[in-house]
């Protein structure tokens, strides 16, 4: 443990002194935080069964939003015991250590609220900003940081900007673990915008534009990242470098796996495991009672099971589970900036995308400018392969709001019911969850589509008296993402 105090140190700046002679006067910031506990213990005195549904909402709002504001100002304190060298002075060797002995924080969380702080009162300024105001949390604040940590080299300080603008619009709606994919989709579009010599915006003046420096990626002028004759560039960087798999043993006889995949790398294996990870009811149809990580684990072995014994993956929906990648049509023309999607949502590079796109074991969904798959519709009851993969292209997963169950967990419903003349097609039918499915029938949600064709769903009029259509999130293609040059 760590001193708390530096007894031959007053307060910064040579404060004021009063009181008896030698004691310093209390700063007026632990003032204001003595007050906030003082409030909190109001907060914590009970009496919340008596706050009509409105308010106890609002209560519940407020505590998000000051939980932000206060991590905001432990920011900013933890940036300033950074550059007074508090922890060396308090017998510390640094300030993650500091907080690590003073307040029992595991290691990764003690470096990351220190390196965050730093970030978000330099290079992530915006982002502090608007944790300061309560408009973000913590948890989205990290992952803005951690974006902007690795957003390709190249890239200028108005692509920066607009990066960090966009993530901030999206934590709005998205949350932290869906925004990591938006980032992700970010940083390869800005790996594929063309800044050098030959690529770019064909109608910009580059005579006076400083070309100089190394690109680490292909661009719209040269999708596929081949050199070209006369092309002083190197090679596009090859995606499938970052994967790495470890297996250690330890003392107790258990194996400890580790290891990171690309974004088609982990789609394959996400593809191959996620049906066999699905909860699976016991007699008398009791919940599952295993873990989600469990439940992965239990399907990688089964899944190894499966090709050691030369058996077949179980079906999806009628169809052998297998990889997508959805994109616009400008994409397969070579004509669009936003990348290729695998079904998880993670952007695709343009090298791996050219080379599946060669592979008749891939299954290609080319979506209209909306994002909405183009009409394969059937007229029959059991839906057809070719309407469940448009479904999953468009729907994602489970349409209900907030609900993130992946598209291989849900069943298709029709909007219009079969034995009404409803008929199988892209227009009438919706994913949903097992759950939601009995949901939407027995308390009186309605299904409709906005006017790009996607659906929205209407709650029962004890929910919201207007009944004004909600739709998921989770469920929509990733808004596009565009740079200047």
């Amino acid at each position: 443990m760590f001193l708390d105090e530096d007894p031959g140190a007053g307060l910064a700046g040579g404060a004021a002194v009063g009181g008896p002679v030698g004691e310093p006067r209390k700063h007026p910031l632990l003032t204001a935080l003595e007050t906030i506990e003082a409030e909190l213990d109001g907060l914590l005195a009970g009496g919340h069964w008596q706050l009509p549904d409105g308010q106890l909402a609002d209560l519940l709002h407020g505590f998000h939003r000051v939980g932000a504001r206060v991590a905001a100002a432990r920011g900013v304190a933890l940036v300033e015991a950074s550059d007074r060298g508090l922890a060396a002075r308090l017998g510390a060797p640094d300030l993650p250590a500091w907080l690590i002995g003073q307040h029992a924080l595991a290691p990764r969380e003690a470096r990351r609220l220190v390196r965050v702080a730093r970030e978000l009162s330099g290079t992530c300024q915006v982002t502090g900003q608007a944790l300061a105001t309560g408009t973000i949390d913590l948890d989205h604040a990290r992952v803005i940081c951690e974006a902007m940590r690795v957003l390709p080299p190249q890239t200028s300080d108005e692509q920066r900007a607009r990066a960090e603008a966009m993530l901030l619009e999206f934590a709005a709606t998205y949350n932290p673990y869906d925004l990591v994919k938006m980032a992700a989709g970010i940083c390869e579009s800005l790996t594929m915008t063309d800044i050098s010599p030959g690529g770019g915006d064909p109608h910009a003046d580059s005579g006076g534009a400083d070309n100089s420096g190394d690109r680490t990626g292909g661009g719209v002028g040269d999708p596929d990242g081949r050199d070209r004759p006369g092309d002083n560039r190197g090679p596009a960087p090859d995606p499938t470098a970052i994967r790495r798999f470890t297996i250690t043993d330890t003392p107790s006889g258990t194996s400890l796996l580790n290891g990171e995949l690309d974004a088609e790398g982990a789609a394959m294996l996400r593809t191959a495991i996620d049906n066999l990870a699905a909860p699976r009811p016991g007699e008398n149809d009791t919940p599952d009672p295993r873990s989600p990580a469990r439940r992965r684990a239990d399907a990688l072995l089964e899944l190894i099971d499966h090709a050691l014994t030369a058996q077949t993956v179980p079906t999806s929906g009628g169809t052998h589970p297998h990889v997508s990648v959805i994109m616009t049509w400008e994409m397969l023309l070579d004509a669009g900036i936003n990348p290729a999607e695998t079904s998880w949502g993670l952007p695709l590079p343009r090298a791996a995308l050219n080379r599946i796109l060669c592979d008749c074991e891939i299954t290609r969904i080319v979506l209209d400018p909306h994002g909405v798959p183009l009409d394969v519709g059937r007229t029959t009851r059991t839906i057809p392969p070719q309407i469940r993969k448009a479904l999953i292209a468009r729907d994602r997963g489970c349409v209900f709001p907030a609900c993130d169950r992946p598209a291989s967990w849900c069943a298709a419903h029709h909007v219009i019911e079969w034995w009404q003349d409803g008929t199988t097609s892209l227009d009438n039918l919706v994913l949903v969850c097992g759950e939601h499915h009995r949901r939407i029938h027995s308390e009186g949600w309605d299904v409709s589509f906005d006017g790009h064709g996607r659906p929205q769903l209407h709650p029962p009029a004890y929910i919201d008296p207007q009944r004004r259509p909600r739709q998921n999130p989770h469920c929509h293609r990733n808004p596009t993402i565009t740079f200047p040059p």
